[in-house]
């Protein structure tokens, strides 16, 4: 503690919060709606939204720099959360469904998933058995409540009122789904065929690269499901995502992690995500495609066509096959 100062900030009303972010050089021609705005969304939250527009230096807004700009880029963020997290259903519920029914059939064994052998570590594979048996006991589903009355599970003696992967799957979060697949290990990865259930049942070339897929999408929806800050999020890259991109016709957003480094294709953004995203939708025989819907939000907030950059989103980006066509 002897590094750290006590928290001593006093409150301050949204009268006051806008003062300070006048003085900052934020334009607010009616400051009774921003201030409307800061209490109903919240300083700290609107927060994120502000630093885009500031001068990383001087912690000044850059130059004709209003609040509406600020307010409007927060409302393209909450729309695109929205949409993104309605596709993201899509893909989970259908990664689950599909997952369970590759691993009942190749291991002939409804209760697979409580099968040490077939995992890496299997600290991981208890913690998540260990977490899944709360929710069972805790859900009021009818198909969990039916299972509890009625049947015992002769397959393991240690988790004997677990039920069928069927059931276990439906009550997993999405996290426990995605440790459970990563956690499947290189021997029974060939046993399994799960190169050939990801392109058979879902068009993507590798299972490794399914579940770093999977990582990135978790990492979008927990976003969308608490609110956060997105479009300009750094996120975990999607294993070989390029091969599903036509890179030659739209080449991705170039980076430099440091300033004596090259530049870099930018694979960390909402725009590789988005892309995993779309390709299991296809791999799942949904017709949408995200593309028109994500510009059309560019069009609604025309702020946001600024950072289309630290968004990951190339130029051209409507030209890419994938999202359009």
């Amino acid at each position: 503690m002897a590094d750290k100062t006590p928290y001593q900030r006093p409150y301050q009303t949204a009268s006051q919060l806008c003062q300070k972010l006048k003085n900052q050089g934020l334009e607010i021609p009616d400051q009774l709606f921003a201030e409307k705005a800061l209490n109903r969304l919240s300083y700290y939250r609107l927060k994120a939204y502000f630093l885009p527009f500031k001068n990383t230096e001087t912690r000044q807004f850059h130059p004709n720099t209003s609040f509406e700009d600020c307010y409007q880029l927060y409302h393209f963020d909450s729309e695109l959360r929205h949409y993104l997290f309605s596709v993201i259903e899509k893909v989970e519920i259908g990664v689950r469904s599909l997952f369970d029914q590759w691993m009942t059939k190749e291991t002939g064994n409804p209760f697979w998933y409580l099968d040490s052998s077939l995992f890496t570590s299997s600290g991981e594979q208890i913690d998540t058995i260990s977490k899944l048996r709360g929710m069972f006991k805790a859900s009021k589903e009818g198909f969990a409540e039916h299972f509890r009355s009625k049947y015992y599970n002769e397959y393991c003696p240690f988790y004997r009122d677990l039920p069928p992967g069927w059931v276990a799957i439906e009550l997993m979060t999405f996290g426990n789904l995605v440790k459970l697949m990563s956690n499947v290990s290189d021997k029974q990865y060939s046993i399994l065929k799960l190169d050939r259930f990801t392109k058979k049942q879902l068009s993507v070339e590798k299972y490794k690269s399914l579940c770093s897929w999977m990582t990135t999408i978790h990492e979008v929806r927990n976003n969308c499901g608490h609110h956060n800050r997105l479009f300009n999020r750094n996120l975990a890259a999607p294993n070989a995502i390029k091969r599903a991109l036509n890179t030659q016709q739209v080449p991705l957003v170039k980076t430099k992690a440091k300033p004596d480094k090259r530049e870099e294709d930018q694979m960390h953004r909402l725009y590789t995500a988005a892309a995993a995203l779309q390709r299991l939708l296809i791999g799942l025989d949904y017709e949408e495609k995200m593309g028109p819907v994500i510009s059309t939000l560019f069009d609604k907030y025309p702020v946001a066509l600024r950072f289309k950059p630290s968004m990951g989103f190339p130029k051209n980006w409507q030209e890419e096959p994938l999202f359009f066509s």
